[in-house]
């Protein structure tokens, strides 16, 4: 027998279809960082310089629904903190997606041979900055609420602190051939986002509310 009244009804309706979705998204989200790995740190020729690029606009863009859904379980153990995290997401990852369908447009065929001179996410401040606080944010919150598997916000604080590292790495150093990128970055792309992103997105789809 259903209970709660029909606003209610279609509310709670609303949030599994939206919860399965953005479990989806954070599956996809993980794969595409795996690929994004992949293939910027293991491939060599054309692949190499497009794919990356395809990969980190896709995933960031589905990491967006993702990171809705984490701010919708979370705001019961802080509202004020949740939506700062929400919003810190919401403007790395399209800053991240920006820089990804930048790099692509690069490849595209020009009429004029002169240099692109502007960028997008200077150093990866909001790929890799704003995105690791607002990352570290949302693991406080989920050990503060259990809204999901407890191990999954230690693997948030890694992955907070490795894209902080990776902005940090990349302005110090401005090589991405360094230790102080290539460490950090195969944390955060090949282990760190992967587990986040897919753990908490099969939670999602798995969720039944009564």
């Amino acid at each position: 027998m259903t209970t709660g009244t029909p606003t209610e009804t279609t509310v709670a309706t609303q949030s599994v279809a939206f919860e399965r979705f953005a479990g989806l998204a954070g599956i996809v989200t993980g794969l595409s960082s795996l690929l994004y790995a992949v293939f910027f740190l293991l491939v060599k020729g054309p692949l190499h310089d497009s794919l990356p690029s395809f990969f980190l606009a896709l995933g960031s863009f589905l990491a967006l629904p993702l990171a809705v859904a984490i701010y919708q379980r979370v705001r019961s153990a802080d509202a004020s903190f949740a939506l700062y995290a929400l919003l810190l997401a919401a403007i790395g990852y399209l800053g991240t997606a920006v820089h990804g369908v930048f790099g692509l447009a690069l490849l595209m065929p020009s009429t004029t041979s002169a240099p692109a001179v502007f960028e997008p996410d200077p150093r990866g401040f909001l790929a890799f900055g704003v995105t690791g606080v607002a990352v570290f944010v949302f693991a406080w919150l989920i050990a503060r609420s259990r809204a999901f598997p407890v191990g999954l916000a230690f693997v948030g604080y890694v992955l907070g602190i490795a894209l902080v590292a990776l902005f940090v790495g990349n302005l110090v150093t401005n090589d991405t051939s360094s230790y102080a990128v290539l460490i950090p970055g195969a944390v955060a792309s090949l282990l760190g986002t992967p587990i986040w992103s897919i753990g908490l997105g099969l939670s999602l789809v798995s969720a039944r509310r009564q």
